[in-house]
């Protein structure tokens, strides 16, 4: 598969937020096939030495689903921040054309995390596609027109969701190629 989703859980919203969390799928941008996972917890303490935390932003986790929380911030397993990434790299495939995200957030917030632990980014410059240019050309309504699985803020639930309403969203643009 050559499309890769991409959803980050933070403590910020600046390019060099604070991660807690990173999912990621392969999937088929036509029939919504989803290929590999991955889902890892980052210890915050350790995410703290390279990125911004935002008090605003940590006062919104507050609020959030029990669920959600727990799968952010009561997993048991957590790894470093360099760790994460590695591990990411590990699983990204040499045949990956598209990684879709939102490049003005989860992209830029990766990217610095790459460079702040000292890691090359894995991604051409050239693999960005942008989630919300897709709803916005497909006129969808995302949380209006698509049900809302797993837990709302777990970044691989995240993703899964995302996937989703993308794919519709391409299938509407092409005309269901």
């Amino acid at each position: 598969m050559k499309d890769l989703m991409i959803d980050l859980e933070t403590l910020g919203k600046s390019n060099n937020a604070v991660i807690v969390q990173i999912g990621a799928c392969y999937f088929n941008r036509y029939t919504g096939e989803i290929g590999e996972k991955f889902l890892v917890n980052i210890d915050i303490e350790d995410a703290c030495k390279y990125g911004k935390l935002d008090a605003s932003t940590v006062l919104w986790w507050l609020q959030q689903s029990k669920e959600a929380q727990e799968s952010v911030f009561n997993n048991s397993t957590r790894y470093s921040l360099k760790e994460s990434l590695q591990f990411l790299t590990h699983e990204i495939t040499d045949d990956i054309e598209n990684v879709w995200c939102h490049p003005t957030f989860d992209w830029i917030i990766l990217k610095s995390a790459y460079e702040a632990v000292g890691l090359e980014f894995p991604f051409k410059f050239r693999m960005a596609r942008d989630l919300r240019t897709v709803v916005d050309l497909a006129e969808i309504d995302v949380y209006n027109d698509f049900k809302v699985e797993g837990i709302h803020h777990n970044a691989l639930d995240d993703c899964l969701f995302q996937v989703k309403y993308l794919v519709h969203g391409i299938n509407k643009l092409t005309g269901d190629k």
